[in-house]
């Protein structure tokens, strides 16, 4: 099964506020407020995206490991309601998290989790590389807060399955 997410962006404004005077993360000293005909400091907005690819590797065999679970199954677990109802999902429950933004981090986070006999996600972890600055625990909560899937199936009977969900994180400017 091959899902594609795209996950909505967010906005972070990375300035704030200070009476008449706008400030940056880097402008931390205090000074008199600054004329209102001088013009404001520009604080430029950025938008973190973020896609997601549900994929299995079809060159592996039908077995479980020792653990008792499946890294393929006759019939793969289906996300409920599709693809389409998981784009919506991912749309909704991921944040670019802020600190990422302001550190310009972009990256991919494997999500790797298991679906168990009842269609619950259980155990995810991101794994390989990490991303940082927040990208990998933003990918992990949001797989936790997964509903129920349709798990999957061998001989007919629900299995425990192991996925992988590349979850890329994308910074454009607003």
């Amino acid at each position: 099964m091959v899902a594609a997410v795209i996950i909505a962006s967010c906005a972070n404004d990375t300035g704030s506020t200070n009476g008449d005077k706008t400030t940056t993360p880097a402008d931390t000293t205090a000074s008199a407020p600054a004329d209102t005909t001088t013009a404001k400091l520009a604080v430029k907005k950025k938008k973190g995206k973020a896609s997601a690819v549900v994929s299995t590797d079809n060159t592996l065999k039908i077995e479980k490991d020792k653990e008792g679970v499946y890294t393929k199954a006759e019939k793969m677990p289906e996300y409920p309601g599709g693809e389409a109802a998981l784009t919506k999902f991912v749309e909704t429950n991921i944040n670019y998290p802020p600190d990422a933004i302001d550190q310009n981090t972009e990256g991919t986070v494997n999500v790797s989790f298991v679906i168990n006999e009842k269609g619950k996600v259980v155990d995810p972890v991101a794994s390989g590389k990490t991303a940082g600055h927040g990208l990998d625990e933003e990918a992990v909560k949001m797989v936790k807060q997964m509903p129920a899937w349709k798990p999957g199936m061998v001989k007919g009977k629900p299995v425990k399955t192991r996925l992988s969900l590349p979850v890329t994180f994308k910074l454009a400017d607003a």
